[in-house]
């Protein structure tokens, strides 16, 4: 059954409201404070308005959380007694071969800094020929508190490119749930299929591409790096964070409901709006989420 936040919100202010009303009324019985039943009705009126938007902003505070921690990956050494025994590198080299056989080049093993606390993964990435397509081969493994299922462990694929060095172009195998899709960056495309494997994935991606350069103009820039693909993550938590700070809790728990509704499995701007996307170089993004003061791309330690 999908959420219905919204409905929730109203329905607890509403269900505090009346057990409010129902105390005040006996106080006024008990007390002979009939005179008082007014002001009795109008702090239980209050209480219904608190617990509402106490709700509106713990959805908020929720929702811009992990968008307040700068992302950053973490090299992995295969054979650090942390991973030995957790990964299981002879899947991904499967696929790594698979890959060579295309053009692609790996560019090493990573895990996300900071690392969901109800999850633990690694990524091998690597790119084409010209540095278009960044692959992740993601093994992950839920943890026990990690509650009710919403994925499951094993292996996933997420392929990247940067149109126009701006466009996010993403094709993945994860099951999209409504978080994802509100710390979506500005100009992000995605188009998730949970049930198809690396090589169909690449042919889609690819073929999107095409698509993208036909209908806007715009091709996958080159020189995609993983510092520059963790920059890109960075990029679309800024837009995120400055998006989501001007809605409120009650509007974030309209777009959670509306998601859950239909099940979003994919997303894109219109095409006019992703003609009207400047390109860039990929060397703004240098400057722009690795500057002094900001944490590193490449943080040195790990802890799951």
């Amino acid at each position: 059954m999908a959420l219905q936040l919204k409905k929730t919100m109203v329905w607890n202010s509403a269900i505090t409201s009346g057990l409010c009303v129902v105390v005040a009324v006996v106080i006024a019985q008990v007390a002979d404070l009939h005179e008082e039943l007014l002001w009795l009705a109008a702090l239980a009126a209050s209480v219904a308005l608190l617990t509402f938007f106490r709700a509106a902003h713990r959805i908020r505070r929720d929702t811009l959380a992990p968008l307040l921690e700068t992302a950053s990956y973490v090299r992995i050494a295969r054979d650090s007694l942390l991973v030995r025994d957790q990964v299981d590198w002879s899947v991904i080299d499967d696929y790594a071969a698979q890959l060579a056989m295309r053009g692609f080049r790996p560019l090493g093993d990573y895990t996300a800094y900071p690392m969901p606390g109800a999850l633990v993964g690694v990524a091998a990435m690597f790119t084409d020929a010209d540095a278009s397509i960044m692959i992740e081969i993601q093994q992950l493994k839920l943890l026990p508190s990690a509650g009710p299922e919403r994925m499951r462990d094993g292996i996933y694929f997420s392929i990247t490119s940067l149109v126009g060095g701006q466009i996010r172009v993403i094709t993945c195998n994860h099951k999209p749930q409504a978080a994802t899709y509100l710390v979506r960056g500005d100009h992000d495309i995605l188009n998730a299929e949970p049930d198809k494997g690396l090589l169909a994935l690449l042919a889609q991606h690819t073929d999107m591409l095409m698509r993208l350069r036909q209908k806007v103009g715009k091709t996958a820039a080159k020189g995609l790096t993983v510092e520059r693909y963790v920059l890109s993550i960075r990029e679309a938590q800024a837009q995120a964070r400055r998006r989501l700070s001007a809605m409120s809790g009650y509007a974030i728990a309209g777009v959670v409901d509306e998601f859950e509704a239909r099940a979003k499995r994919r997303w894109a701007p219109s095409t006019p709006a992703l003609k009207a996307v400047p390109l860039r170089a990929l060397e703004e993004l240098d400057t722009a989420y690795a500057v002094e003061g900001q944490p590193p791309v490449f943080q040195e330690s790990l802890s799951w």
